[in-house]
């Protein structure tokens, strides 16, 4: 019985010591004045699937980032801007200041593979929002669509190309209305360095993520490039009183403010009314 009552004594300090490390962490990251604030809508803020099908009322957000990818032979809408290839700007070069080995790896995959494989490192991210990087996506969708126009001009009659330039304006449309606008743009070690590269604290959030060394065929070439594998805190729970604002799938704003361990939390969030259309 003692022996019984020894382990529920220490199970209960355990939970009570770990939830003070937490409000603990939480209180800090939120004191003083947050690091960045971002103003995001629901195109950045989606419901996390771990949330799906709880039967609490619970609800939690998830960043929606994204990247721009190295160009390929055959523009792909589905890979392109995405967060499941290698960033166009985590070269070899970019690695080497990230403290990767990239000098261990041989012209011959077979003796680089498996240090491919395992090499991960904890890095500094920098979130941008409705910046340059969205605006080349945009760009280059739109290009695309000028290019098929033209392609489809010189053969009117191809059921190809007229579905590909029906798919190209689809994947355009989208993107100036729904797509996400933040793109993860740079990474490095030392926050007052890449603070300083990127001072604009309402453009540019900094958080703590992971990066996995790696290769990618592109162009029929082996590139030695960077996946990012996970961006730290990136769920963010939304506390009673905002939670009217995320009902029924309705369009809203949300202030994201990301404290002193970089972490984010909501300081505001309302519903945006849809515009009525003039009777006139």
């Amino acid at each position: 019985m003692m022996k019984w009552k020894h382990a529920l004594i220490a199970g209960c300090a355990i939970i009570l010591l770990t939830n003070a490390v937490a409000l603990g962490g939480a209180a800090y990251n939120r004191s003083g004045e947050a690091e960045s604030r971002l103003q995001l809508t629901q195109r950045e803020l989606g419901h996390s699937y771990s949330y799906a099908g709880r039967e609490d009322s619970g609800i939690a957000l998830s960043l929606n980032w994204r990247f721009d990818q190295p160009e390929q032979a055959e523009f792909n809408y589905a890979l392109y801007a995405g967060r499941w290839g290698m960033p166009v700007w985590l070269d070899r070069a970019k690695l080497a200041q990230l403290g990767f080995g990239v000098e261990k790896l041989s012209a011959s995959p077979e003796s680089g593979q498996s240090y491919l494989d395992h090499e991960t490192r904890e890095v500094l991210l920098v979130l941008e929002l409705d910046g340059a990087a969205w605006q080349k996506y945009l760009l280059r969708l739109s290009n695309q669509v000028d290019e098929r126009r033209k392609l489809l001009a010189a053969a009117p009659d191809s059921k190809e190309l007229q579905d590909k330039l029906k798919s190209a304006e689809d994947s355009f449309r989208h993107e100036q209305k729904t797509g996400s606008r933040l793109f993860v743009v740079d990474a490095g070690l030392e926050l007052a360095s890449l603070r300083a590269s990127y001072p604009d604290r309402s453009r540019y959030a900094i958080v703590r993520g992971l990066i996995r060394l790696g290769s990618m065929y592109v162009n029929k070439q082996t590139v030695i490039g960077g996946y990012i594998t996970e961006l730290h805190s990136d769920q963010i729970n939304v506390p009673l009183d905002f939670r009217q604002a995320f009902d029924n799938g309705s369009s809203f704003q949300a202030t994201v403010a990301f404290g002193q361990r970089l972490e984010p939390w909501l300081e505001s969030a309302s519903k945006i009314e849809p515009v009525k259309e003039s009777q006139n």
